[in-house]
């Protein structure tokens, strides 16, 4: 019998601690009118007199809200468990802090409503139970007196409870999805694979009849997301982070996602299923093939779409004529369009974007029909719309027209990021949060289960769940993880090998042989202190290992000159009166010179050696490059020779640069003349002579020549014989290739990575895509100022690095920069132009949360706060970086110090660029944002680093492009002058 959703007056006896609620099933639902003495924007049971009382308006007489009339298995919508305000910057410690409308008037949030705001009681209800059915009385401490199941008391549901005994109920136990219960298994066109991984849990639960019931089953994406708790921050019994649930009742939590029943409906569909995790609170769409976690749910029998992944059927809605909808699952009211649309069909007018202060303001002044009582609904209210039976939008369009997947705004402020807010994605139906500045959607809300009320205790009345059903995927002879990746690689055009139809050089080619000396050679630099491998050295990743390469006038730990110490150890002697002695003063990353040749379209962060065609293949040698020395930065510099490359161009740069190679050493008339004179140093010396007359048949020198040579050699440095190619080819069928050599979990992630971040992936292929994984365009990610920068200046920041805008001069291209290639990116950090970072779990921190990443980064709670300094005894993930550690040891000072004595402005700088790159309106390509949780940032880690050719991690393998102690003598400077090679050697002196 169902006793408490359809409110026939036979509800169940309520508990002693329930006394003075009242049951769903006596109280008809309120009405949401005005109550001038409620201050905090909810309204108990009122008459409703704020609205039309109009028959048609979705009230019954005295303008009471018709009771609740549609089954989805639960009583009530639950509390969000909110209990703090938020203004645009920072979350309070409870509801006074808040943002003001335009009149001044205080903008109810989330804290303003709900059980949590309105009732002497917390924002849940649970109940233990023990596994005999029979309520619990014990001490609480589950360690001591454990308890079997939980009773939601506003919904209705009851709960198992996870143990840790190795039991059928263990927490540690994961599953693929698709077992008894899931939606749409009894399906005939069902797609994708159902796997009956948790049918043993199902049956034997119900087979042991657990809290009195045998109808458990795997609960819906609605149902999970009823006991998440976004108010606090819980970790599990045993201390494991569960944040968004209450461990007092639900020991045992694990960080995993928890599968739901349901299928997914967006692209790729037949791979995907959805479920949730409550680290964060979110719902995500994750691979069936992945084991994920399970807790089964017992609902309020019998649910109206039973079976069925469509949750938001046509009868479940009342529409009414005055352009509002009441919802007969949970009695809220809605504006059936978005702010700014109106019409039957919601197709007139346009949808107004707001950020979350304006949201609020909109929803609070609004007089839709007649009401006064509209808000902007919490994430669980605006989440019950959902409809994930359907996709692009996720929402019944017949009920609400005209909704776009646009990103839609709730109340509900995100604890953990105090500058962000929660929203829903309606493409698919994810739920995430972004910072509050962002404009977002508005689709207002009222009305509502009164807050007071509680779910009576239902009687089973469905049939056991004790059968298999035989339904289960026969598995085949392809995994489906490679299933799924041969789908996305064919659809992104991969074939795993970059250098297929590129014409590269061979190490053994007598050009690169001449490149390979001169790149050793310090007499290409103005002081005759630094070659080309003193910052891009193969031993060292093919860069420095620091974060702001040292250049010319290197100097070691004594302050002794030691131009061959390479990488930790490195210091810049700053004896100029402008430099601070021993720290940098280049604040980009040396990036790594492995296949350089892979690249078409630009070199340097900022990409000021730019082809003009991109021609793939090309590496730009079919056209024209731009360079510094072009008139403007859209016309070819007439220096570069027809036919050369962009390695070609790129390497005339450093030998000029102060910062670099050049030095003290006097640039001269121009730029051609500093090179002619550089090439002259090579005249008159016969070892030169030869390997110039071996290369080009005579023996005269020209920096042409040897910029071209050097090309050639740093184009022979090809490393992309990887795990990759290897797995791509072995499922294309090629001969003698182990489809295994990636690990599962790399394939996982390389499932992530070419998955878009609104289909549940990384998006990382968004940007690095190809064979070689760079677009070569600029984009902004928000990653703030930890050097010395670029001394970049404007009328709000000094000492900055704007990126691409100083070669386009457009400020929509404000700190843009090149995308990384990512082929052996396991070896080649620190990472990104700042080299800021030094894992990739940073880097991909940096992608999930921004703001986040930032934090971390700099050691404070928000980086949008007015009052955040950088703080060290934060953790501050700077003072791990190697750069920053040496100088600390060279000084003796904190880490503080060499924050501000690096660049006194970098914090302010920050600040300014972090919310310059998410702005929209200005940046041409803003910071990206995804939505993946620890593990599976960790899987596109594990994937990325079976992007690595081993021989970069092979010194006999790297010897071919290497001058050493070997090999010196061979070198044309050996005879003449030794010092004059590179042989490089780290702070322990053992030579690379």
């Amino acid at each position: 019998m169902l006793l408490s959703l359809m409110l026939l007056g036979c509800g169940g006896d309520s508990t002693d601690s329930h006394q003075d609620e009242t049951d769903i099933g006596e109280t008809p639902i309120d009405s949401g009118g005005d109550d001038d003495s409620d201050d905090n924007g909810d309204d108990d049971g009122d008459d409703g007199d704020s609205g039309t009382g109009e028959d048609d308006d979705g009230s019954g007489e005295d303008g009471e809200t018709p009771p609740v009339s549609f089954n989805l298995g639960t009583a009530a919508l639950n509390d969000t468990g909110i209990t703090f305000g938020a203004d645009y910057n920072r979350n309070g410690f409870d509801c006074s802090t808040t943002l003001s409308a335009s009149d001044n008037t205080t903008l109810a949030q989330d804290c303003n409503q709900g059980r949590s705001a309105s009732t002497s009681q917390s924002g849940f209800d649970f109940t233990r139970i023990n596994a005999d059915g029979t309520e619990y009385n014990g001490s609480g401490d589950y360690q001591t007196a454990p308890w079997a199941c939980v009773r939601d008391n506003r919904t209705g549901l009851m709960w198992e409870v996870k143990t840790q005994d190795g039991g059928i109920h263990d927490a540690n136990k994961t599953y693929r999805w698709g077992g008894l219960t899931a939606l749409e298994r009894e399906h005939p066109e069902r797609q994708g694979d159902y796997y009956d991984d948790w049918n043993s849990l199902i049956i034997g639960t119900n087979e042991a009849n657990l809290c009195g019931y045998s109808d458990w089953r795997v609960p819906s994406n609605h149902q999970l997301m009823s006991i998440a708790h976004f108010g606090s921050t819980f970790t599990n019994s045993n201390g494991n982070l569960a944040s968004k649930i209450d461990g007092q009742y639900f020991p045992n939590t694990v960080s995993e996602f928890y599968w739901s029943s349901m299928p997914y409906y967006g692209e790729h569909q037949a791979f995907y299923a959805w479920a949730f995790q409550f680290v964060f609170g979110n719902n995500k769409n994750i691979q069936r093939y992945q084991p994920a976690a399970l807790r089964l749910v017992r609902v309020i029998d019998p649910i109206a779409t039973t079976n069925s992944a469509q949750q938001t059927p046509d009868e479940r809605y009342t529409v009414h004529d005055d352009g509002t909808v009441t919802d007969l699952a949970t009695g809220l009211m809605w504006a059936q369009c978005v702010a700014g649309l109106n019409g039957l069909n919601c197709d007139n007018g346009s949808a107004e974007a707001m950020d979350w202060g304006l949201a609020l303001e909109y929803a609070q002044n609004t007089q839709l029909a007649g009401y006064s009582d509209w808000r902007l609904p919490n994430n669980k209210e605006l989440f019950s719309l959902i409809d994930f039976s359907t996709a692009s939008p996720a929402i019944n369009l017949t009920i609400f027209p005209s909704t776009t997947n646009d990103y839609t705004w709730s109340s509900s402020p995100m604890i953990e990021f105090s500058q962000d807010s929660w929203f829903i994605n309606f493409k698919t139906g994810l739920n995430w949060f972004k910072g509050r500045s962002d404009n977002m959607l508005v689709r207002v809300v009222r009305a509502g289960t009164s807050d007071s009320q509680l779910a009576a205790i239902d009687i089973q009345d469905g049939e056991a769940i004790t059968f298999d059903d035989g339904l289960g995927t026969i598995e085949g002879d392809v995994a489906p993880v490679d299933v799924h990746a041969q789908v996305l690689i064919n659809e992104q055009g991969l074939t795993g090998d970059p250098t297929t139809g590129r014409n590269l050089p061979d190490i053994n080619d007598a050009k690169a042989q001449l490149g390979k000396a001169l790149f050793y050679s310090k007499r290409l630099s103005g002081e005759y202190d630094t070659a080309c491998a003193s910052c891009h050295h193969p031993a060292l990743g093919g860069g420095d290992n620091l974060s702001w390469p040292v250049g010319y006038d290197a100097v070691d730990v004594f302050h002794d000159f030691a131009p061959n110490l390479l990488g930790s150890g490195r210091y810049f002697n700053g004896s100029d009166s402008d430099e601070l002695a021993g720290y940098p003063v280049i604040g980009r990353n040396a990036p790594t010179v492995f296949n350089l040749g892979l690249l078409d379209r630009g070199l340097f962060w900022d990409g000021r050696i730019e082809s003009i065609n991109g021609t793939p293949n090309a590496r730009g040698t079919d056209a024209g490059i731009i360079t510094p020395d072009s008139a403007n930065f859209s016309s070819a510099d007439s220096n570069i020779p027809l036919g050369a490359s962009l390695a070609n161009a790129q390497s005339r740069f450093p030998t000029i640069t102060h910062n670099e190679m050049r030095g003290d050493e006097p640039l001269g008339d121009s730029h051609q003349a500093y090179r002619s004179m550089l090439a002259a140093r090579f005249e008159g010396h016969a070892e030169w002579e030869a390997l110039f007359l071996a290369a080009y048949g005579n023996n005269t020198v020209t920096f042409d020549r040897i910029a071209e040579a050097l090309a050639a050699f740093e184009e022979s440095m090809v490393f992309a014989n990887t795990p990759w190619k290897e797995y791509v080819a072995a499922l294309r069928g090629e001969a003698n290739n182990n489809i295994d050599s990636l690990s599962f979990n790399q394939k996982v992630g390389a499932v992530l990575f070419m998955t878009a971040g609104d289909e549940g992936g990384a998006a990382c292929s968004q940007c690095h895509t190809g064979d070689a994984f760079t677009d070569g365009k600029f984009h902004a990610i928000g990653l703030g100022q930890v050097g010395p920068g670029n001394g970049d200046s404007n009328q709000f920041v000094i000492d900055s690095d704007f990126g691409r805008q100083n070669i386009t001069g457009d400020i929509g291209d404000a700190y843009h920069f090149r995308t990384s290639p990512l082929l052996n990116i396991a070896v080649t950090g620190p990472y990104m132009h700042n080299g800021a970072l030094s894992t990739l779990s940073q880097v991909m921190d940096v992608y999930g949360n921004p703001g986040g990443a930032m934090n971390d980064l700099l050691g404070i709670s928000s980086i949008l706060n007015a009052d955040s300094q950088f703080n060290e005894l934060n953790n501050a993930d700077y003072c791990q970086l190697t750069s920053v550690v040496d100088l600390m040891n060279k000084y003796g000072e904190s880490c503080e110090q060499v924050y501000y004595n690096m660049n006194p402005y970098a914090f302010e700088n920050t600040r300014f660029l972090f919310r310059q790159s998410f702005d929209e309106s200005t940046s041409h390509s803003p910071a990206p944002e995804i939505d993946i949780n620890i593990e599976q940032s960790d899987k596109v880690v594990e994937f990325m680093e079976a992007l690595t050719d081993p021989c970069v991690t092979d010194r006999a393998c790297l010897q071919p492009w290497i001058i050493d102690s070997s090999n010196w003598q061979q070198h044309p400077d050996y005879a003449d002058n030794p010092n004059l090679i590179l042989i490089g050697e780290d702070s322990h002196g053992i030579k690379h």
